[in-house]
């Protein structure tokens, strides 16, 4: 209440604004004067007229699935001709030993893609994709949060260091989904996630992207991180979240139109073309590995007409570049299902 009106105004004023009737009328106001606001912008959106496609690539999850996890990654290059990766630096790979770095399992990546023009997204910090999300090597879970914090900068500016020689790596990602509930992971302090940035941007003058959940981020403060907001794209999930709600795990399709994307980065003041869906579902989400999911469950969040449905759904958004997230499951659909179906039909976007 304005601290310079008289009181006996302060008071009818305070008596106006607490009955029900003026109350509801302010609300309906408030709807009546945004809606049309936002049915404009959701109106205006138009899908890319060139949009950038990549694929995710995990040697562990790739491991998992297939037990040779080169043989995925060549397969991406060469027979789908993948010409966008993201990659991922996990601690727990590069310093099994503290102090002791092997860079090599990335290097050949780097070199791989490098001889293919093959642009990449190098994911560097604690918390990167693939589950369990924060990849720590065994003797870094054993030390203190702050402990943990020293010797992760250390890191990163070691991986910065060897990395930056590489000419083809586009964009560092500095943490994935850092303050998103997802994963065995704790939260980092805000200052700390500033930090990392800050040290990679110190050491590199390449954009950084930083990523929130696409359905469940907050997107404002991850983006003012870095140069990019990166986000997840997920349309169809199975997720024990909602166990805790409904007292057992189920299959939940978000409830987002395409526009709901671009409306929420118009209303939080990022340009469209500073958003990059870093995970574009195009893999199902079910109640075990991916590879033990029986045909109908599988078919649940990601069927052959799902597939495409997804695809349409992110090209009307209007967001300019997509990264698929699952093409080590298309590999082993194609090798170990005799399904090739996912493998082939992705082949379009690389043409």
């Amino acid at each position: 209440m304005p601290s310079n009106l008289p009181r006996h105004l302060s008071r009818d004023l305070t008596k106006i604004l607490s009955n029900k009737l003026v109350q509801l009328t302010l609300v309906l106001f408030f709807v009546f004067l945004i809606i049309p606001f936002l049915f404009a912008i959701a109106l205006d959106v138009k899908p890319s007229q060139d949009i950038t496609y990549g694929a995710n690539f995990s040697p562990e999850y790739a491991q998992f699935l297939t037990g040779d996890w080169k043989k995925v990654y060549l397969a991406l290059l060469d027979d789908l001709k993948v010409n966008n990766l993201r990659l991922v630096a996990y601690w727990s790979k590069i310093e099994k030993e503290r102090g002791i770095y092997d860079f090599s399992e990335l290097d050949w990546q780097l070199t791989e893609a490098k001889k293919r023009n093959v642009s990449v997204v190098l994911a560097l910090g604690r918390k990167v994709p693939r589950w369990p999300e924060c990849h720590l090597p065994k003797w870094a879970k054993k030390l203190s949060d702050q402990e943990q914090e020293k010797r992760l900068l250390e890191l990163l500016k070691v991986e910065v260091e060897h990395f930056k020689n590489y000419d083809n790596i586009k964009i560092w990602q500095v943490e994935n989904e850092p303050y998103f509930p997802f994963g065995e992971c704790d939260f980092p302090r805000w200052e700390f996630v500033r930090s990392e940035v800050n040290l990679v941007r110190l050491l590199d003058s390449r954009p950084i992207i930083v990523q929130d959940s696409g359905e469940g981020g907050f997107w404002l403060p991850t983006y003012k991180l870095g140069d990019y907001l990166g986000i997840s794209m997920y349309r169809r999930i199975w997720y024990d979240f909602w166990g805790v709600i409904f007292g057992k795990h189920i299959f939940f399709t978000y409830p987002l139109s395409h526009w709901s994307y671009p409306l929420k980065a118009r209303i939080l003041g990022i340009p469209l073309d500073k958003v990059v869906v870093l995970e574009l579902q195009a893999e199902p989400w079910g109640d075990g590995a991916v590879n033990e999911l029986t045909l109908d469950v599988k078919d649940r969040t990601m069927s052959k007409d799902k597939f495409f449905e997804t695809m349409s759904y992110a090209q009307k958004t209007g967001i300019g570049a997509f990264y698929f997230w699952g093409a080590e499951w298309w590999y082993w659909e194609k090798e170990f299902n005799n399904e090739p179906f996912f493998w082939n039909a992705s082949k379009a976007f690389w043409k």
